[in-house]
């Protein structure tokens, strides 16, 4: 296969995408920065491949003057599920099983940084986040919106709620992370000549039914257990819910997908249908009555 430019320009982009960290596109830059690094680890050798990650790396280091150190960071840090995914591209294994993996190795990665850093700099998570929401919503009591004291007590409650919410913020984040660098991944090989497996069709897609029993043992016990300590199962309730609430919004959009098959109806209204589905929680619900029954039948006859 002749490759030709491709891996210049694929380091390219991964340095444009570094050089935009200390701009408000770093949200977006997080979402794409391991694309180029496993377009470039599936097209090239592994020598080839450290030498443009090493130039790529130093490159952006001293571009970016303050925040050479900070790129350099988030380079290292995301070249290593990088490597999983394209070194499993190159053994041609299952969508599944790369997502899989690549979920697997983030979620290690961030809970390894965080460990890390509580120990190093004895930082305590709950109290920084809450020094920081303060600041912001010092503003707005100021301001004579609400009475004194409001802003300490909302910070302090909001950076508690984060704490305890963090398992499924780096569950979410971790899938979010393997998915999206798949499915951008996967289009930028095939562009280069180079196909890879991709996941099963949405209207495939099927979540067990023993979540629905998971689902209503968390409901009951988010009645029972107070939500403002910080025990084992406050924590257990407070992610389970949520996390299984975003496993059911999937379902919904694989039930849609699935629907349009079956009704022969165009490709683009299960996507319209999944946006809705998406920036309104409620809809979850759809997918939690497609595990639970079999609902796919219903509509079909």
């Amino acid at each position: 296969m002749n490759i030709g430019w491709k891996p210049l320009a694929w380091s390219a982009a991964a340095l444009l995408l570094l050089m935009s960290i200390p701009t408000p596109m770093n949200g977006l830059t997080v979402l794409l920065i391991m694309t180029p690094f496993v377009v470039l680890f599936t097209l090239l050798s592994p020598a080839a491949f450290a030498a443009h990650a090493v130039v790529i790396g130093l490159a952006a280091f001293f571009l970016l003057g303050p925040y050479g150190p900070l790129a350099l960071t988030l380079s290292v840090f995301f070249i290593v599920p990088s490597i999983v995914i394209g070194f499993m591209y190159k053994k041609r294994m299952k969508a599944r099983t790369v997502v899989l993996a690549a979920f697997g190795v983030i979620l290690t990665q961030l809970l390894l940084e965080l460990v890390l850093f509580s120990l190093q700099f004895r930082l305590d998570l709950s109290a920084e986040l809450s020094t920081l929401l303060q600041g912001s919503l010092r503003d707005l009591e100021t301001g004579g919106m609400f009475p004194a004291g409001w802003a300490a007590q909302t910070a302090d409650a909001l950076g508690n709620a984060i704490v305890t919410m963090l398992p499924m913020l780096l569950l979410l984040s971790s899938f979010l992370f393997a998915v999206i660098t798949h499915g951008l991944s996967r289009l930028a090989l095939r562009y280069s000549g180079v196909e890879v497996p991709g996941l099963p069709q949405a209207k495939t897609w099927r979540l067990p039914r023993s979540l629905v029993f998971y689902y209503l043992i968390g409901l009951v016990l988010s009645y029972i257990i107070p939500q403002d300590g910080n025990g084992f199962w406050t924590i257990v309730t407070a992610n389970l819910v949520p996390i299984l609430r975003f496993a059911f919004t999937v379902q919904a959009i694989g039930f849609f997908f699935y629907l349009a098959d079956a009704k022969k109806w165009s490709k683009v209204v299960p996507v319209l249908i999944a946006v809705p589905i998406v920036l309104f929680p409620p809809f979850y619900l759809i997918g939690l009555l497609d595990v639970a029954f079999p609902l796919r039948r219903y509509f079909v006859k």
